[in-house]
């Protein structure tokens, strides 16, 4: 069974839990591709005798990592970090057409030390560079902090650099109803961090549990809405117009948010424009208000249907900015 990971991070906390059990695992990392690929350097597979937590793109590719991951654990190859480079067209018969390359590094109890240490710099919101030396393989990852020039994955002849940092954005959720539900159940499959804030017990209930998903029964979702500095988007959809209001009034002001959508019609847009004015909001703030969200996505009034348009046009407001940033950061190196 594959599972899919909770955050880039994810294979650190499901490789410390295996190497603490004593449940030996092989780690396969994405080091390299070109051409077409079905996933970016840096995605990984943690790979069990029986489980696997994580994907680096399915199909063939996959199965022959798989295979032969699992070849190491049953004693049938090396214990010893390998990589294992196929060219997806003459040798797997996938229509990519790219060739891609995955270090696979084994896990079991020695790995403790190298793994807890990752897990420390994450853990304090820092991100880690980790080097997977090619000439020296029984030599264990070494951990640092991350260089300018490590600012995406590089391999090279000597080894893998690696950068690990929990850049999953984080969004915030008011409301547990019928689309809160439905859009929770397919973030569970996205990149993102989701907290779902609702005053309702048997609503809560009712939002399926993920990695990446956190549930809160709140008495004072206005409380919550003021503590989101370090969140990237909020989604409005609670089950009273009035709520949504004074959440729109304490949202908007607050530029750290960089997407605020509320669920609604043009009427209630409309409405609630007009009332943010009166309340002395500034116009650049209310421009920001998403209203209704989704009108780009598919037609269809069924809860999963606007839960997939309104994370559709989430994904890309998000994108965009990360796009934008990280054009401001590689200028600021330059």
């Amino acid at each position: 069974m594959i599972h899919a990971l909770p955050s880039p991070s994810g294979w650190v906390d499901y490789s410390i839990s295996s190497a603490e059990q004593a449940t030996r695992a092989v780690l396969a990392i994405v080091s390299a591709g070109r051409g077409s690929t079905p996933r970016d350097h840096g995605t990984s597979i943690l790979i069990l005798e029986d489980d696997a937590h994580g994907t680096i793109g399915g199909g063939e590719f996959e199965r022959v990592v798989t295979e032969a991951a699992r070849a190491m654990l049953a004693g049938n190859g090396i214990w010893r970090r390998s990589v294992l480079t196929c060219a997806l067209g003459p040798d797997l018969g996938q229509c990519c057409g790219g060739v891609m390359s995955v270090v696979l590094q084994p896990i079991d109890v020695s790995s403790i030390k190298w793994l807890r240490k990752i897990k420390s710099v994450l853990d304090a919101s820092s991100p880690v560079q980790i080097f997977f030396d090619k000439k020296y393989p029984d030599r264990p990852p070494r951990v640092s902090a991350p260089t300018v020039q490590s600012i995406h994955p590089t391999d090279t002849d000597s080894g893998f650099l690696l950068l690990v940092e929990e850049n999953w954005p984080k969004v915030a959720l008011f409301g547990a109803g019928h689309v809160g539900r439905a859009l929770s159940t397919i973030v569970s499959q996205l990149p993102i961090r989701l907290s779902v804030f609702d005053q309702r017990t048997e609503q809560c209930a009712l939002v399926p549990r993920a990695d990446n998903l956190w549930i809160e029964q709140s008495v004072d979702l206005l409380a919550k809405a003021v503590q989101l500095n370090d969140f990237r988007a909020a989604l409005i959809m609670t089950h009273s117009h009035q709520l949504d209001y004074e959440l729109c009034k304490v949202l908007l002001p607050n530029a750290a948010i960089r997407h605020i959508g509320l669920i609604g019609s043009n009427s209630k847009s409309k409405r609630f424009r007009k009332n943010l004015k009166k309340d002395g909001l500034r116009e650049s703030d209310i421009a920001r208000l998403i209203c209704p969200i989704g009108q780009n996505g598919p037609p269809g009034k069924e809860p999963g249907t606007i839960a997939l348009a309104v994370l559709s046009e989430l994904l890309q407001h998000l994108t965009i900015h990360s796009n934008q940033l990280n054009e401001q950061s590689i200028d600021a190196a330059a």
